[in-house]
């Protein structure tokens, strides 16, 4: 109609395009008009909030913030100094928003704990959450996860500053309905902080036999005391298992995985668990394992690695060998001779990823990385990184004997420079995908631009931003390569 505004009504088209904007731009596309600012939010799926530290009306601010952003599916809500009541008025909130029925995920970081009642009264209108991520729980209870049918992953961080509760849980009345409860649609989860004396993991535990990755970062125990009867009922579907600093209970876990976890394709284990239980596990499970990850300084020997290369026991058929990936970080206590074994076997010889990091053997055996290189011909990735004193002579042996590689990582190798490049590009540079040169600063800058220029399949270079030259972002916009860190330097720990 001429003269009169048409009303407002959302383009699919340009929502298409104001989802393919950068972040970075949505500050300037909000102040064209109130107009642009609608269909912006409109249009955005995921977002991230971080809270105030002092506000008193947090929930209510978040509440009429997320009543103009319809159409999201996922959001994370960080805020410092909350007091325990505010983090269930903000959780709250966020279940009264007019998209909550359309959350697929829900990161709810405050640093203090959200409550059960407060779990009870949101998660029915967040039924279609597929993840979720909290802080912390308390007292603790999982009985409101019964109200998320289509929960596949969940992470427990555990770790509130406020948080200090023990005793019974109302969880543990479980009783003899605990045999005809109905499983949890739980594929994933991640529990951290978790005590022996934590009350409620039972009633958890028996309903997670659908679980296929299972994660416990600096937990001293499973819950409901030392033995903790009902946690093997997870283990018997897992593919991946992750334990991270539980030394109090690594043990433990190690041994009912040997026992129970006849699935198991992937283990990792960091700074935690005796020689003997370790020994035990990789006898019974090694066979079936794809990747092998482990941080044990003092608890990884030769030994071990003669066991990962054994033959599988397979009653009169022909063995099978599925390790793939090998990852080694900190191992102080492994000699050449035990690597050299294991690349012998079979098992060595079909692995396709290995992790050296900061493994003094490397630096020890200057002879021993070109062994491994041709005992493994598989070998595809290979991580170096934090051998502090790996020199260039050693790498140029190693590569001659080795190009088949597309991803290798030289993270804080601070003895190499250009001439490693040059050699990794002469034997490398037609298969090269992923190089990872952060915190190395003998590479001359030349040298690393000569190197994005000449390899041909390279798409992701990872080196500090500072490091980072004209030229070589030229290079890099030109090939469509991905360049800059991905982490910060820092040491393998």
């Amino acid at each position: 109609m001429v003269g009169r505004e048409a009303p407002f009504r959302p383009f699919k088209g340009r929502e298409e395009v104001f989802r393919l904007l950068p972040p970075a731009a949505a500050p300037a596309v909000s102040l064209v008009s109130r107009r642009w600012l609608s269909l912006l939010r409109a249009s955005t799926s995921s977002l991230t909030l971080r809270l105030a530290a002092s506000s008193d009306a947090a929930a209510a601010t978040l509440a009429a913030l997320l009543s103009h952003y319809p159409f999201l599916s996922a959001l994370t809500v960080a805020s410092a100094a909350t007091p325990a009541r505010d983090a269930d008025a903000v959780l709250l909130a966020v279940a009264a928003a007019p998209a909550a029925a359309r959350f697929s995920t829900l990161r709810l970081l405050p640093d203090s704990a959200v409550s059960p009642t407060a779990l009870l009264a949101a998660c029915p209108a967040l039924s279609g959450l597929t993840s979720l991520h909290l802080t912390a729980v308390r007292p603790l209870s999982f009985r409101w996860l019964e109200l998320l049918p289509r929960l596949k992953s969940f992470a427990l961080v555990n770790s509130a500053a406020s948080v200090d509760y023990t005793g019974s849980s109302s969880d543990d009345a479980d009783g003899a309905e605990a045999e005809a409860a109905l499983a949890l649609p739980l594929e994933r989860l991640s529990l951290c902080g978790i005590r022996s004396g934590d009350r409620g993991l039972g009633w958890l535990w028996r309903r997670c036999g659908s679980l296929k990755w299972l994660q416990l970062r600096a937990c001293d125990g499973t819950g409901d005391g030392p033995a903790s009867p009902s946690f093997a009922d997870c283990l018997v579907g897992l593919l991946a298992l992750e334990l991270r600093t539980c030394r109090a209970v690594a043990d433990r876990v190690l041994l009912l995985a040997a026992d129970h976890c006849h699935a198991l394709t992937s283990l990792l284990v960091y700074d935690g668990g005796s020689s003997e239980a370790l020994h035990r596990f990789i006898q019974q499970r090694a066979a079936g394992l794809h990747t092998l990850d482990l941080r044990l300084p003092l608890d990884l020997h030769n030994d071990h690695l003669l066991a990962i290369g054994a033959e599988p026991i397979q009653g009169g058929l022909d063995p099978t060998h599925n390790l793939a990936a090998l990852r080694l970080q900190s191992c102080v206590l492994i000699t050449g001779d035990g690597l050299r074994s294991l690349a012998r076997t079979a098992t060595g010889a079909g692995i396709e990823e290995l992790a050296l990091v900061s493994c003094d053997v490397v630096e020890r055996e200057p002879g021993l990385l070109t062994f491994l290189s041709q005992s493994m011909r598989r070998l595809r990735r290979l991580d170096l990184s934090y051998n502090e004193t790996l020199s260039d002579k050693v790498i140029c042996a190693m590569l001659s004997s080795c190009r088949n590689l597309i991803d290798i990582k030289l993270r804080g190798c601070r003895g190499l420079t250009g001439a490693s490049l040059v050699s990794l590009l002469r034997h490398c540079g037609q298969s090269l995908e992923i190089l990872d040169i952060s915190c190395c600063p003998s590479i001359a800058v030349g040298n690393v631009e000569f190197f994005a220029q000449r390899a041909t399949r390279l798409n992701h270079m990872i080196i500090e931003e500072s490091a980072v030259s004209e030229e070589l972002k030229a290079i890099a916009q030109r090939k469509g390569m991905k360049i800059g860190s991905l982490l910060p330097c820092e040491g393998p720990f």
